[in-house]
């Protein structure tokens, strides 16, 4: 898991942003959490032999003892949870209700069709050929109204090359503020002058076993538009010995306010491709 990232401007913060970069830290701190979950249940995998390439060595005393400390880190997390609980009550008490919804509301267009499943492994999407120069306009949205976005993976059990974006489907879809074309389906269109709360997650193999590590980015077009997100880096060599689930969580804070949208894509940056079993990524407008 990478480190989180703050806003450029420091503590200097209005009091949404704030609340917003709290929230975050929460949902890092649940996510660093279920890391130890899955890290423990390792341990009793490989006491007990039931990981690939390993054997049952244990004695009936050291598979107690291993259980044992599994329990006690396990109450350790429990507690954790309690703790993250009451702050999370703590700041949803002092968020700011949204404004009364206005007393008409234009009737939304009907939401695309899905993005038809490829009958083969699809292939490496083209590259984006640039930012326009002359800035689209942001779609009128009513207001107090919050967008979000849930896409997926079109099918599974894809090929990722490297350098290329991954393309999504649609499943579910709120708010004008985030769009997304089954006709470009690897770009993700934002409002550059909102904030937005991205989470992806991806269960991915290698078998390739060439390579060591690799990295998964959020790549903006134009440039600069938001804040930087931190990559998320992964080890080739643990893939190889089956698949591993990843997950991410960034906070992108908008660096200019020109009210145009900017394009977001996920990239693969690794030597060999990766086989995508399923992946999913939500985009919230906070």
């Amino acid at each position: 898991m990478s480190m989180p990232s703050f806003p450029p401007n420091g503590a200097d913060l209005t009091q949404e942003e704030a609340l917003t970069m709290i929230i975050a830290s929460i949902a890092m701190e649940e996510l660093a959490l279920s890391h130890i979950i899955n890290a423990e249940g390792e341990k009793l995998q490989y006491i007990l032999g039931a990981l690939p390439g390993t054997n049952p060595c244990a004695t009936p005393q050291d598979v107690l003892a291993v259980n044992k400390s599994v329990a006690s880190l396990l109450d350790v997390v429990a507690q954790n949870q309690m703790l993250l609980k009451s702050k999370l009550e703590k700041v949803l008490e002092v968020c700011p209700l949204p404004p009364p919804p206005p007393p008409c509301r234009p009737k939304p267009c009907p939401d695309p069709p899905p993005y038809p499943t490829p009958p083969s492994v699809p292939t490496c999407p083209p590259q984006c050929p640039g930012p326009s120069p002359f800035p689209r306009p942001v779609p009128c949205a009513p207001l107090g109204e919050k967008s979000a976005l849930q896409l997926a993976a079109p099918q599974e059990k894809m090929l990722w090359m490297p350098d290329c974006r991954l393309p999504w489907r649609q499943r579910n879809r709120s708010g004008k503020n985030i769009c997304w074309d089954r006709h470009d389906p690897a770009q993700i269109q934002l409002n550059s002058g909102k904030t937005y709360l991205v989470q992806y997650t991806l269960n991915i193999c290698d078998r390739s076993s060439s390579g060591k590590t690799g990295t998964i980015l959020l790549r903006q077009s134009p440039c600069g538009a938001f804040t930087d997100a931190p990559p998320l880096c992964f080890s080739l060599e643990c893939l190889t010995h089956g698949a591993q689930t990843l997950q991410h969580v960034s906070v992108l804070h908008p660096c200019t306010n020109s009210g145009c949208m900017a394009e977001l894509s996920l990239v693969l940056n690794a030597k060999t491709p990766l086989c995508v079993e399923w992946a999913m990524i939500d985009i919230v407008e906070l």
